[in-house]
C-alpha cells in the first residue's frame, strides 16, 4: 500500500509547554495540541485519504487495513502527552490504543452531526477534586478549522461538574479551532458537539481512544500458553475479554499474515522483536 505522507514534528514540546497544556486539559476538558504535524504535508495526506475511501453502505470510510488508518498515532507529540493527561503517578501508565474512530462526509453530507452528549461519566466522582480520565481521545481534522468547517463546540469544565449541562443557557461553551497540524486532546466527560459543515470539499475526523495500561506492564511478555489457549478458545465475550483484555483471538488470516512477515524478516536478515516468556 502506498506510504502516508503524512510527517509528523519529532522536537518534543518543553516541560514547562507540557505542564501547561495539562493544566489547561484538567480544568476545561480539552486543549488543543499545537503543531504536531507537518503542515505542509498535510494536504498531500488528505489527497491520499481521498482516495482511498470506501463506501460500506452506512456511509464513508478508509480501509482498516490501511496504513493511513493508524498513522496520526505514531506522532511524538500526540505520545509525549498522553501519559501526564491519564494518570498523575510517577510512573506513568503505558498509553494503549483502544479505539479509532473514522468521521468522512462528502459536500452537503449531514448525516453524522451528533447533538450535545458525553461519551463518560464522571462515574461517581463529581466534586472539586480533579479525578483523571480512565480514557482520552485524541483528534485531527487535517484542515484549518473555521464556522464553515463545523467545529466541534465543548462545554469547558463539565467533565468536573455534573451540574453543568447544555440545558443551561447561562454556561460558557467554547469552539474549537484547529488548524490542520494540531491535534485536539478532548477528555470525553466532557459535554461536547458537532456542527453542520457548509464549507466545500470532504471532512476528514479520525479519533482515537487511548487508555491507561498500568505501567508494569511496560515490559510484554508472551501469555502463558494455557491462558493463550483460553483465549483462542474462548466461546463468549466476557471469558475473551477476561483472557485477552479488548482485542479479540488472531483468526486464520492474522495467523498466515504473521507467520509470512516472520518468514520475510528471516529471509532478509531483519532482527525480529521477541519478548520474554511468562514464568507465571
Amino acid at each position: 500500500m502506498e506510504k502516508p505522507a503524512l510527517e509528523f514534528i519529532e522536537e518534543p514540546y518543553s516541560q514547562n509547554e507540557v505542564k501547561d497544556m495539562m493544566a489547561e486539559f484538567r480544568d476545561k476538558g480539552y486543549v488543543i495540541l499545537p503543531d504536531v504535524l507537518k503542515r505542509e504535508t498535510v494536504d498531500p495526506f488528505r489527497e491520499q485519504l481521498e482516495n482511498s475511501l470506501i463506501n460500506r453502505g452506512m456511509g464513508y470510510t478508509i480501509p482498516h487495513e490501511s496504513p493511513h488508518y493508524i498513522h496520526c498515532t505514531y506522532a511524538p507529540r500526540g505520545r509525549q502527552v498522553l501519559p501526564d493527561a491519564l494518570s498523575h503517578s510517577q510512573a506513568k501508565p503505558k498509553p494503549c490504543l483502544h479505539t479509532t474512530i473514522v468521521v468522512i462526509q462528502k459536500d452537503g453530507d449531514a448525516s453524522y452531526i451528533p447533538e450535545w452528549h458525553k461519551d463518560r461519566e464522571p462515574d461517581g466522582m463529581p466534586g472539586n477534586d480533579y479525578h483523571y480520565p480512565m480514557d482520552v481521545f485524541l483528534a485531527f481534522y487535517f484542515e484549518d478549522i473555521t464556522d464553515e468547517h463545523g467545529p466541534t463546540l465543548v462545554m469547558p469544565g463539565s467533565h468536573r461538574d455534573v451540574s453543568m449541562t447544555p440545558f443551561c443557557e447561562e454556561l460558557p461553551v467554547d469552539t474549537i479551532y484547529c488548524r490542520k497540524q494540531d491535534a485536539l486532546l478532548i477528555d470525553q466527560r466532557t459535554w461536547h458537539r458537532g456542527t453542520p459543515r457548509t464549507a466545500e470539499g470532504t471532512r476528514f475526523l479520525i479519533v482515537y481512544g487511548i487508555y491507561a495500561l498500568p505501567f508494569y506492564y511496560g515490559h510484554q511478555a508472551h501469555m502463558p500458553v494455557s491462558q493463550r489457549n483460553a483465549w483462542i478458545h474462548a466461546t463468549n465475550s466476557n471469558d475473551r475479554v477476561f483472557f485477552g483484555g479488548p482485542f479479540a483471538p488472531p483468526d486464520r488470516q492474522a495467523w498466515n499474515e504473521i507467520g509470512k512477515e516472520l518468514d520475510e524478516k528471516e529471509k532478509s536478515d531483519a532482527p525480529l522483536v521477541t519478548y520474554a516468556r511468562s514464568n507465571y
